[in-house]
């Protein structure tokens, strides 16, 4: 008797496409891993974030539409939390490029690309679940900010140092606001009037920053 297809197999009625269909990798000493593995699980991740939402985005699931066992996963990421994390979180985010000389010029982009990475739909839908994940495992929330946050911070403040100016306040407590502000609009309202709200944000820094900077009526 000839042994049945798994329903997500190619050529088969009603199957899900796998995002890295072919990728299962045979663990050997010393050979290093398939980065295409990492992709394509971070691919299916956001996909299944937007689909099914953060409780239905099960390691399962993700191996599933990769195209790669549970093991494969599990050799790379204690749970799914990590994994969820990782793909919406992408280490070394970015950080403000002086380009003009102007800071509030210089900043807009900047805060432009943080509410647009944080507005989109499987970032929205994983930052729920993973804020219950970080009350329960501080050393997870943790990990986070030394990866992603902590590039950022500094960054932003190497930024404001080039610029110059005469900083108001902390320089950590100025990316806080910004940061802190960037995320609750994500959260509440999308990305709905972007650009504006970068454009007011920007302002709120640069008159932190630099208060002379800025024009008076």
């Amino acid at each position: 008797m000839s042994e049945a297809l798994p329903a997500d197999s190619p050529g088969v009625p009603g199957a899900v496409p796998r995002v890295g269909a072919g990728l299962e990798e045979t663990p050997r000493v010393g050979r290093p891993r398939d980065p295409r593995v990492d992709t394509a699980v971070h691919a299916a991740t956001l996909e299944l974030l937007v689909e099914s939402g953060y409780q239905a985005t099960t390691v399962q699931a993700i191996a599933q539409r990769a195209g790669v066992s549970a093991p494969t996963v599990y050799r790379r990421w204690a749970n799914k939390a990590e994994i969820v994390e990782e793909s919406v979180f992408p280490s070394g985010l970015l950080a403000p490029e002086t380009l003009t000389g102007d800071i509030i010029s210089d900043l807009q982009p900047y805060c432009l690309l943080i509410l647009r990475h944080l507005s989109s739909p499987a970032v929205r839908a994983a930052i729920p679940g993973l804020l219950t994940e970080y009350q329960t495992n501080p050393a997870m929330w943790q990990r986070v900010v030394e990866r992603s946050v902590t590039p950022m911070r500094n960054g932003f403040a190497a930024f404001a140092t080039r610029a110059g100016g005469r900083p108001v306040a902390d320089l950590d407590a100025v990316f806080d606001v910004m940061l802190g502000a960037l995320f609750t609009r994500a959260l509440n309202v999308g990305a709905a009037d972007a650009e504006e709200f970068a454009r007011q944000v920007s302002l709120v820094v640069t008159t932190a920053l630099d208060p002379d900077s800025v024009s008076r009526p």
